[in-house]
């Protein structure tokens, strides 16, 4: 929670629920980006608002660098990874956020902007998979999308509540905020952000139903396999209809890249157009991490590029009963041992298949180069485990999964 007016409305709302109903209190957590001077200040605040409810209360720093361009976008990409991690570090499976229906209103007009389709146009759901893939199975809740600020900000007065302002809200060179004012303008045409948020509930609608065509598009045109690529049948894409083509194809290149996001939709477009010429040239093709390649007319190979894996050069330490999602592709554990010896998980790469040698079970298709791309356990630099490709240690319980179906089907 910020400490400004949703988050603490949250606040109070979420404790009077709990307490109604004899349960724990929530556990309010406040980012300080350290963007501006008074930031650890404001958190202290909200810290010591939090204790007047009973509630208790984490600030989470994001300490280093601080960025000078990009600055909304990458703090929230680290807000919800410091938060991500504070959730997993605790158990905790459910985040809830303070956005309004007003938000909602935003960013369907930030979407409609940037030429954002149905999933863009679509907006927040109430309940979705937390923004960062790479959180595993954790959620975001956001139970205030029916309600105005203004509600929210009432409810605070009436309970003399004080809150914060954040001055950056007031900044019009940030994009949404741009919109909050372009918002005030569109009232005088009758376009309200109940209209809008309204008019978003209605395409998320249009896109759930669609969801349900692209699992099935998956499930039957898709084959995946354990080493964490895919089989594509070019038919099957080829007869679908073409909006939920593209959905499945852009779901497949997100899960199998190791990305948090799709692939912008004229990439996409541009995929599928070559996926389902059956003479297309050239006869591969990168995208979003990874490689697409033409075994024959009618099927393509989707697998993590090498090249991007190694620039992005994902590595883990794991100890005795962690486990971690690696590469965003991966589930990895080591099984309790007793022992406190720190291992890393990273790509297996050539090193790594030079070890194993000839005892190695490769996978059936493009056996090197795809082996080269899963993960692999190390002690000092040494290969100790690769589960995936037969190398087992009796030692040492460790475990890789490929977790990527999930997504897939839109778990």
């Amino acid at each position: 929670m910020s400490g400004g007016a949703d988050s603490l409305a949250l606040l109070l709302l979420t404790a009077a629920w709990c307490k109604k109903r004899r349960l724990p209190p929530p556990h309010a957590l406040t980012v300080d980006h350290g963007l501006r001077p008074d930031s650890a200040t404001e958190a202290a605040r909200v810290a010591a608002w939090a204790r007047l409810h009973a509630v208790p209360h984490t600030t989470l720093v994001w300490a280093g660098h601080k960025p000078a361009q990009n600055i909304q976008a990458l703090a929230r990409d680290a807000r919800y990874d410091l938060l991500g991690a504070w959730m997993r570090a605790h158990g905790v499976k459910l985040l809830l956020t303070g956005h309004t229906l007003d938000d909602q209103a935003e960013t369907f007009l930030l979407r409609l902007a940037r030429g954002s389709g149905l999933d863009g146009l679509s907006g927040m759901a109430p309940l979705a998979r937390f923004p960062l893939a790479s959180s595993g199975g954790l959620q975001i809740a956001r139970p205030l999308l029916a309600f105005a600020h203004d509600r929210l900000t009432a409810t605070l007065e009436r309970q003399n509540q004080p809150w914060i302002s954040d001055p950056s809200n007031e900044n019009d060179r940030f994009a949404r905020v741009q919109m909050r004012n372009a918002l005030h303008e569109l009232k005088g045409a009758g376009l309200t952000p109940e209209r809008i948020a309204a008019a978003a509930a209605h395409l998320r609608r249009a896109r759930e139903a669609i969801d349900v065509s692209v699992a099935a598009l998956i499930a039957d045109a898709v084959e995946m396999a354990p080493w964490g690529y895919a089989l594509a049948a070019t038919d099957r894409f080829a007869a679908a209809p073409r909006e939920v083509a593209l959905r499945a194809l852009s779901r497949l290149i997100e899960a199998l890249g190791g990305s948090d996001y799709p692939p912008r939709f004229e990439q996409s477009e541009a995929a599928l157009d070559w996926l389902i010429a059956p003479f297309a040239k050239p006869k591969g093709r990168t995208l979003g991490g990874c490689r697409l390649v033409r075994r024959d007319t009618k099927t393509v190979l989707v697998a993590r590029e090498e090249t991007a894996l190694a620039k992005e050069e994902p590595r883990l330490s794991l100890t005795s009963g962690e486990s971690a999602s690696w590469d965003r592709r991966f589930a990895v554990a080591l099984a309790p041992h007793g022992g406190d010896t720190v291992f890393e998980v990273r790509r297996l790469g050539t090193e790594g298949l030079k070890a194993l040698g000839a005892k190695a079970l490769l996978p059936p298709v493009e056996p090197h180069r795809i082996a080269a791309t899963v993960p692999g356990l190390f002690q000092s630099g040494r290969l100790v485990a690769a589960p995936l490709l037969g190398l087992v240690n009796p030692k040492i319980a460790f475990s890789a999964h490929f977790s990527a179906l999930s997504r897939l089907t839109g778990g």
